[in-house]
């Protein structure tokens, strides 16, 4: 199978950086019944972190958030994924480059033989220009 890109929306919030905040919002989709297809957490200080989630049903997780006092936000990704083979991620890299789109964060991972990537963008100028690079 060749490497298939698509164009996707991540919910992205601002959280405590603190135990468990993660956690719980895992448990608030949990009983929402809200599926999560992948996502990313990170410190940005010593107090604040921020998380973004790629979920199946962005209305019900964006439902789910808010009533539990977060204030999501809808951003643009490229999610592409494929065979996972050697090259495979430079491949799609050396798309964007020759296209002269600076991606501003990725993400890449590969379990067994399957592999997957995130683009995001800084600019929201720069989102068509990504997604014309990969064919989407």
């Amino acid at each position: 199978m060749s490497t298939k890109a698509r164009r996707i929306q991540t919910l992205d919030i601002t959280l405590p950086a603190e135990m468990g905040a993660l956690a719980r919002i895992y448990s608030g989709f949990h009983e929402a019944g809200v599926n999560v297809t992948a996502s990313w957490g990170y410190e940005m200080s010593p107090s604040q972190a921020q998380a973004h989630f790629y979920v199946q049903d962005v209305e019900k997780a964006r439902k789910t958030l808010t009533t539990m006092g977060m204030k999501p936000k809808l951003n643009d990704a490229v999610w592409f994924e494929g065979d996972n083979k050697s090259g495979a991620y430079a491949e799609m890299l050396n798309k964007v480059a020759k296209a002269g789109v600076n991606i501003s964060a990725t993400d890449a991972f590969a379990i067994g033989d399957r592999f997957a990537s995130v683009l995001f963008v800084a600019e929201a100028k720069d989102f068509a220009p990504l997604c014309k690079a990969l064919n989407i």
